[in-house]
């Protein structure tokens, strides 16, 4: 190869990278203090089911300056498991049933797997709406749903990400939990809403 014709290519592929970002992967620490309820209705009142304390050590990670303008999004990695079992429902009885209808003995823990966000969250001092894309695993079958956050920086190497979205019992093949003999009948309709706090680590 001439001399002529390798500058030539060296010079041809920084032009095709010129101005691309640089790949830096952004790993963040899913910290205690993060919690999740469902919140729905029976034919008498509301009721609010909820996870006050993440127990477990997960993380979530993308790669900053990847897909800027990819359609489909900044991919994510990262799974958060709920046990089902430490959901309260601020009744004995309610908090009972709704255990046994998400068929915790068999199936222990809610999964939340993140597939994408369409841009990177917390990359400005002010509140922001994001969409992003989750597989929940709930009672054995998994449904992938759009989640509308709302993205907020909170320190230099921290930030809230609240998640909400409306499902149904039905989307995971479940039926609504019942009480006193079914005079107390749950709605198929629930609203899910997962506050995270994260801090990013290196």
């Amino acid at each position: 190869m001439s001399l002529f014709r390798y500058i030539f290519i060296i010079s041809l592929s920084g032009a095709l990278f010129a101005g691309r970002p640089p790949l830096r992967k952004i790993k963040w620490i899913v910290q205690k203090t993060s919690t999740l309820s469902i919140d729905g209705r029976t034919n008498i009142n509301r009721f609010s089911c909820a996870v006050n304390e993440y127990t477990e050590s997960d993380t979530i990670t993308c790669l900053k300056g990847a897909y800027t303008n990819d359609p489909q999004g900044i991919p994510l990695k990262g799974v958060l498991r709920i046990n089902i079992d430490d959901f309260n429902c601020h009744n004995r009885i309610m908090t009972a049933e709704f255990k046994k209808n998400l068929k915790s003995r068999q199936y222990p823990q809610l999964k939340i797997c993140f597939i994408n966000l369409e841009k990177m969250p917390f990359s400005g001092s002010n509140a922001e709406t994001i969409k992003g894309n989750v597989d929940i695993e709930l009672a054995g079958i998994t449904r992938r749903f759009e989640i509308s956050y709302n993205s907020c920086r909170t320190d230099v190497s921290e930030g809230q990400l609240i998640g909400t979205r409306t499902f149904c019992f039905s989307d995971f093949q479940l039926q609504p939990p019942q009480k006193m003999g079914g005079l107390i009948r749950v709605n198929d309709q629930l609203t899910v809403q997962f506050t995270l706090y994260l801090k990013q680590t290196d």
